[in-house]
């Protein structure tokens, strides 16, 4: 069983540019610097998430993005005048997902160990995918996490059997378009009894023309 469809994109409307000018007291964040927002431990269950319960994925996930949404906006209004490498900078969400306890000794161990130690290396990335409003992009992630799609069914091909992806999300908004990049690593098979999920979520400046992590 993979991840639930997550609400996670919503804060996609907090994603500003930068303004100009610069102001030399203002203490700046570098690009591609991760600033910690939040973290959570989240129940995976399915009754769990479809009463919506307050240690759910579902829920939780709101929680760390609303947080999320409200230190964008004071990350923007604090760091307005930076000069930047770049015109366009964008604050860009950084969502990830892990699956707290993993199994050993299993049949298809060695495999899994295997593609753990290749996607570590090189991660399964699904680069800039465009969308023209959050509701396509929740549409897309949730094909991605539970195999459908073009993009589910290549990485279910990538990351077969029992063994489990992790997931790290970059969402910014760029013109008028939402900017999801996806990487993945394929791991052990996650441990269903325990049914837990630790989540984070991280502020990030970024260059939207160079941006491709």
């Amino acid at each position: 069983m993979r991840l639930f469809r997550s609400s996670y994109l919503s804060l996609c409307v907090v994603l500003a540019f930068l303004p100009a000018g610069v102001r030399a007291d203002t203490p700046c964040t570098p690009i591609d610097k991760d600033i910690p927002v939040r973290q959570a431990t989240a129940s995976a269950g399915f009754f769990a998430n479809l009463r919506n319960s307050d240690d759910s994925i579902n829920y939780l996930t709101d929680e760390l993005l609303s947080q999320a949404e409200a230190n964008a906006g004071d990350l923007q209004r604090r760091e307005e005048g930076c000069s930047r490498v770049c015109s366009n900078a964008a604050i860009a969400v950084v969502f990830r997902s892990v699956p707290r306890l993993t199994l050993s000794g299993y049949s298809e161990s060695a495999r899994c160990d295997q593609l753990l130690s290749q996607t570590t290396q090189n991660p399964i990335v699904f680069d800039k995918k465009l969308f023209d409003s959050k509701d396509e992009a929740e549409d897309w992630y949730e094909e991605l996490t539970q195999g459908d799609g073009d993009d589910g069914e290549i990485l279910y091909a990538k990351c077969p059997g029992k063994c489990s992806p992790s997931y790290t999300s970059v969402i910014y908004k760029q013109a008028s378009k939402f900017v999801v990049t996806t990487s993945v690593v394929c791991g052990h098979a996650r441990d269903k009894d325990d049914d837990q999920y630790n989540l984070s979520a991280a502020l990030r400046w970024v260059c939207p023309q160079e941006y491709g992590k």
